[in-house]
């Protein structure tokens, strides 16, 4: 019998034709084990995308490809330019940050490390207060004398997160968080020991628990781990300067198999130690055998001159990389002496009225700082001069009380042993307080171990207050079949009125709720919901908010990573704020050198570094010193780069 064979199609590949050469080798010819240092403004989330539209256009199937980023936004992005440009549809990829996929894969192995399936997930002021439960519990043993100088759940909290992120002992912890209670290390692991036992016994976890047990559970289970790594023919990170260890065995856990991996990432931008991201991953990922690198240093963001100052700011212990500006020429970056903060602030407020006038749009500007107290001065100047302005900083929409309030009755409905959302909820209904909202949420626990329905069961008990209501509605929302539904319910059968006895800006708050509820509305599963909910990274919907709103935006260095605005003032660059005290006195400079970095690469057009004569705010807690040290940023910028200004 004559064969007729059916020849493979051609892959289109004419997209690549949009990659500038460094970009187009980087997606090209990465293969195995990659890594691309990717200078600021230098288009590395078009390398992510173009690798998964060439995979796909070399016959890789979407399921197979693993997409790890470090927000949402980056991933949805990412996902959406790949859909354009290969027109094929990606909702069998897996991609999300590294909460989102190690969620994943808990639901899916959730009995290997002890849990139900489904599990609730505490953000972080709910972990905190589980954490100020155990403490409570454990110094209840102990004299008043004993606790009067016992860390607070925020310190424990610190520690404990460091420790799991970094899979460092608690000694170590303790002495990177807060040597002072390195004598207290035994009572402080009893209370770790509780804090682990309550989210056992209320089938929760918290954010580190997520990246935690998805770690053991591909480092202690082959199977598991040969399994997943199997599935993944490519793993593609984004950010990967500001992995942490645990992360970084992931990465390499399910890259095992197949060993394609690319990670891309600037190491000369790793600004994140205090949470755990370690700077050596990208050493140690560069010194496994046979790793290639790419470099892509085309910088499309900032013009030339603000690009020389870039270079010549490179922080010491990076990757070498010098970057090439496509935008020519451009003002000198300018640096600012003033006399003190009230100076300082007098002037950044001056020049963005000129440059307003000048026909720049308030949301093109910003002023950044290395912390947040730098930055009160200057509000006040601003609100001085009418200044409209946006401080990117304070509670995410998440995390605020009146959303947390209606996300606890979901959370009771996906979880009936989730006992921090039972106190949450219960203590809302008038007659209800510490300690028989506690009953209740112990009653609904021992229900659902016995396997009895708790909500049939709790009607049956009396408490005093409006107990009846509160079970009632839970019992109502419960058999909804929409996340969107339930809150709608909650909204109209009592939280709505409770909003407006309460709040003078109930108004406000009930346009938030509106808005969950249209979030909501996207979702058929209420487990989906609370989960996509609780692992979003920073808030998305806030930054979007402030980049269409014409404002100025004030923020910190740390809050500006991964944004851009033609207009950048970096203030306060002083020995003891900018570079941080703590860093000068504890010869950790690295870090800072990186964080000013990110700081002067997020101006397109015009940059201006301002300091002040009289120095740090505190100059007793050791501004002299550090002044004789000369560690001074400001000392470190070659003169022929930038134009000198002093303020009169």
């Amino acid at each position: 019998m004559k064969e007729y064979r059916i020849r493979p199609k051609e892959a289109n590949l004419s997209f690549l034709e949009d990659l500038d050469e460094e970009q187009r080798k980087a997606v090209v010819e990465s293969e195995g084990r990659c890594i691309v240092i990717a200078g600021p403004g230098s288009g590395k989330t078009r390398v992510i995308t173009y690798k998964i539209a060439y995979l796909l256009a070399n016959g890789v199937d979407p399921s197979r490809i693993l997409l790890v980023t470090f927000t949402r936004a980056a991933a949805r992005e990412m996902v959406e330019r790949a859909k354009t440009v290969t027109g094929r549809e990606l909702s069998e990829m897996l991609a999300g940050t590294f909460h989102h996929v190690c969620n994943y894969f808990l639901r899916k192995y959730a009995p290997y490390v002890g849990l139900e399936r489904n599990y609730s997930i505490l953000d972080r002021e709910d972990a905190e207060s589980l954490m100020r439960h155990a403490r409570s519990k454990y110094l209840e043993r102990k004299s008043k004398e004993e606790r009067k100088n016992f860390p607070q759940p925020s310190v424990l909290m610190a520690i404990y997160s460091y420790m799991k992120n970094t899979l460092k002992s608690l000694r170590e912890s303790i002495v990177v968080k807060n040597p002072k209670f390195l004598d207290l290390k035994e009572e402080i692991s009893e209370i770790f020991d509780l804090y682990e036992q309550e989210k056992r016994s209320q089938n929760v976890v918290d954010y580190e628990d997520l990246l935690f047990y998805a770690y053991r559970l591909l480092e202690e289970n082959k199977e598991i781990r040969d399994r997943e790594a199997e599935r993944f023919l490519w793993v593609l990170v984004d950010e990967f300067q500001d992995t942490n260890y645990v992360q970084y065995r992931i990465v390499e856990h399910l890259s095992s198999k197949h060993g394609n991996v690319l990670a891309v990432g600037d190491d000369a931008q790793s600004i994140y130690s205090f949470r755990g991201a370690r700077y050596e991953n990208v050493e140690d990922f560069i010194k496994v055998s046979g790793t290639k690198i790419f470099k892509i240093q085309t910088n499309y963001r900032s013009t030339e001159s603000i690009v020389k100052f870039i270079n010549a700011m490179l922080p010491k212990k990076s990757v070498p990389k010098e970057l090439k500006p496509v935008k020519k020429d451009g003002m000198k970056p300018v640096v600012v002496k003033t006399w003190d903060r009230y100076e300082e602030a007098r002037f950044v407020s001056q020049r963005i009225l000129e440059l307003i006038e000048e026909g720049f749009k308030p949301e093109e500007i910003a002023v950044l700082y290395r912390s947040h107290s730098h930055s009160l001065e200057l509000q006040m100047e601003l609100v001085r001069s009418r200044i409209d302005f946006r401080v990117l900083s304070g509670p995410r929409f998440t995390e605020s009380a009146h959303v947390k309030d209606v996300l606890s009755f979901l959370r009771i409905v996906q979880n009936p042993r989730d006992k921090s959302a039972w106190l949450r909820t219960a203590k809302l209904f008038y007659g209800i307080g510490d300690r028989t909202a506690s009953k209740i949420a112990d009653l609904a626990s021992a229900y659902v171990e016995e396997g009895l329905d708790p909500f049939q069961e709790l009607k049956k008990v009396s408490f005093s207050g409006e107990y009846s209501r509160f079970i009632d509605i839970l019992d109502q929302i419960r058999k909804l079949d929409s996340p969107g539904e339930m809150i709608e319910r909650v909204l109209s059968s009592f939280y709505s009125e409770y909003l407006e006895a309460r709040y003078p800006d109930f108004r406000e708050r009930e346009m938030d709720l509106e808005r969950l509820v249209e979030i909501a509305s996207r979702y058929t599963s209420l487990e989906s919901f609370l989960t996509d909910l609780a692992v979003t990274e920073n808030v998305e919907i806030e930054r979007e908010i402030s980049q269409k709103e014409g404002k100025v935006t004030l923020t910190t260095v740390h809050q500006a990573k991964g944004l851009e605005w033609r207009v950048v003032f970096v203030i306060s660059v002083n020995p003891g704020d900018f570079p941080n005290y703590f860093a000068i006195s504890e010869g950790n400079l690295d870090e800072e050198e990186r964080i000013f970095y990110v700081a002067i690469t997020r101006a397109k057009e015009q940059l201006y570094i301002s300091y002040q004569v009289t120095g740090t705010s505190y100059p007793y807690r050791g501004n002299r010193f550090i002044m004789r040290s000369g560690e001074n940023f400001i000392d470190r910028i070659p003169l022929e780069l930038v134009e000198f200004w002093e303020v009169k």
